[in-house]
């Protein structure tokens, strides 16, 4: 300990006399320009030629913010010596300009930025702590950080290639309606002019899927299709599966390459994609005392490396939107049924 004093007391005077008056955000630059830099290597494409860096992987989803948080603070401790609490919260400050980069360039979507953005504070907290520790038992710990430096890249060529985990897993979602099942069920087979404030609870919406503009059943019964329209131009179809009239619907999802334009969804969490998919989703209408009740089930996919991570928010959202649209359909059929008209296409 005797000879890091007198370090400690350069750095202190390098501070104080050295240093520019934003001297105290540097680390955090150091932190954030590494992050930005990755995060344009890791866009998917390949690199050099040789390797495609993926960012929906452990290599940068877990060692890109702990090698962020590993450098604000090795900066840091360049100046002088820092607190435990700098080491666990000083990165969240690179983290979050690093973000605020990532969208002011457009590299990332709201989506992934809301996802990714605890699990960045979290890893950047242990790349900050680990490297405090490194920087009290060592006076210059210049091959530490470098080698956490390059540890993302390592371990992305090891991923290169890898099968990526895939989970599936299923929602269900109840309310009652005060409303015939009949007029639930036609506002299940034609939700049509749907307006943003009918599904304002669903934070999904709010954080950048695009809202559903409407739905039409084009062919009743099974092997049928139900045309879906969103907004930003996204389109897709759903085969029917199991019809029974009046009681219950489910289908499967057909999307094809023009579903989704570019810039509609973040690509990373894109419906049909290769990390994120919807399976099938069924509706049960079953007549009770003063209405119905309807059921929702969703099966979905989750396929990461870290479904750990990446499921429970898939849980999250897919339940939200859910619930979002039960309370669309409730709202929508309790109204036709209090003014009764039930709108149908070309009928009244």
């Amino acid at each position: 300990m005797d000879d890091q004093e007198p370090e400690q007391e350069d750095a202190v005077a390098t501070t104080r006399h050295g240093w520019l008056p934003f001297s105290v955000w540097y680390p955090f630059l150091g932190g954030a320009i590494y992050g930005l830099v990755l995060r344009l290597v890791f866009s998917g494409e390949v690199a050099a030629g040789l390797v495609s860096f993926e960012t929906v992987s452990i290599a940068f989803a877990i060692l890109v913010p702990v090698t962020i948080g590993a450098i604000t603070v090795y900066l840091a401790e360049k100046q002088l010596r820092r607190s435990v609490q700098y080491y666990i919260f000083a990165p969240w400050w690179s983290v979050l300009i690093c973000v605020l980069g990532s969208a002011i360039t457009l590299l990332e979507g709201s989506i992934c930025i809301v996802m990714a953005t605890p699990l960045f504070f979290l890893f950047g907290s242990v790349g900050g702590v680990v490297m405090g520790m490194i920087c009290r038992l060592y006076r210059k710990p210049v091959y530490a950080v470098n080698s956490l430096a390059l540890l993302p890249f390592l371990v992305a060529i090891g991923e290169t290639g890898q099968p990526i985990p895939g989970g599936f897993a299923e929602i269900q979602r109840s309310i009652h309606v005060a409303a015939p099942s009949g007029v639930v069920w036609h506002y299940i087979n034609y939700p049509t002019d749907i307006k943003p404030a009918e599904l304002a609870g669903g934070f999904a919406y709010r954080i950048g899927v695009p809202y559903p503009v409407e739905a039409r059943t084009l062919q009743p019964g099974v092997g049928g299709i139900r045309r879906l329209v969103w907004q930003r131009g996204v389109t897709f179809d759903e085969e029917i599966t199991a019809w029974e009239e009046g009681r219950h619907i489910a289908w499967r999802y057909l999307f094809d390459a023009n579903s989704f334009p570019p810039g509609s969804m973040d690509e990373h969490v894109e419906i049909g994609g290769r990390y994120f998919d919807l399976d099938d989703t069924s509706y049960t209408l079953t007549p009770e005392a003063g209405g119905t009740r309807l059921d929702i089930s969703v099966k979905f996919r989750v396929s990461t490396r870290f479904n750990w991570y990446a499921r429970p928010w898939a849980e999250f959202l897919i339940s939200d939107t859910a619930e979002a649209i039960l309370m669309f359909y409730k709202n929508r059929s309790e109204k036709a049924q209090e003014q009764g008209v039930i709108k149908m296409p070309g009928k009244t």
